[in-house]
């Protein structure tokens, strides 16, 4: 299981193999997340902390981008819970639910939002993150996540 610490992770789309992605490594709220290729940048970090109490075998996360720009730490949201909505950068915090499949490969839904939608990357053309139905089979709507280092500890 890949989370057994909190850290900055990259998020690699298994079906479209693109990284979850600040477009333009923008913090403009609204600025749309999208999938591309790897490229090592802050815009394709992002800080997952654990939010589900110790033991549970839920992984409730929340997901900031890395960035520390001017906004930088935002989370990403939808305008509204249908499929097809596209997913952009805000500054509102938003948990997200990690449901595991075959190969450490996980969907993502949001944690208060409809169980059947999860990002995925629908159209190999623009490459946006959007909202889908739920489809078992579907490499697009997977994602493996890599630690890229752990958290350090706040200091006083």
């Amino acid at each position: 299981m890949p989370f057994s610490v909190d850290g900055v992770y990259t998020v690699r789309n298994i079906g479209r193999d693109l990284m979850l992605d600040l477009r333009g490594d923008s913090t403009t709220e609204g600025n749309q997340i999208q999938g591309y290729p790897h490229n090592g940048t802050q815009a394709q970090q992002w800080v997952i902390k654990r939010q589900n109490e110790p033991g549970s075998t839920n992984i409730t996360v929340s997901m900031q981008s890395n960035n520390n720009g001017n906004n930088g730490n935002g989370c990403f949201a939808v305008a509204s819970q249908d499929s097809g909505e596209p997913v952009v950068y805000t500054r509102q915090a938003f948990l997200v639910d990690l449901v595991g499949r075959a190969d450490d490969n996980h969907t993502i839904s949001f944690t208060l939002g409809k169980k059947n939608l999860v990002l995925s990357i629908p159209n190999a053309k623009d490459c946006a993150v959007k909202l889908e139905n739920h489809d078992k089979g579907s490499a697009c709507q997977k994602w493996e996540f890599t630690l890229v280092s752990k958290l350090q500890p706040i200091s006083n």
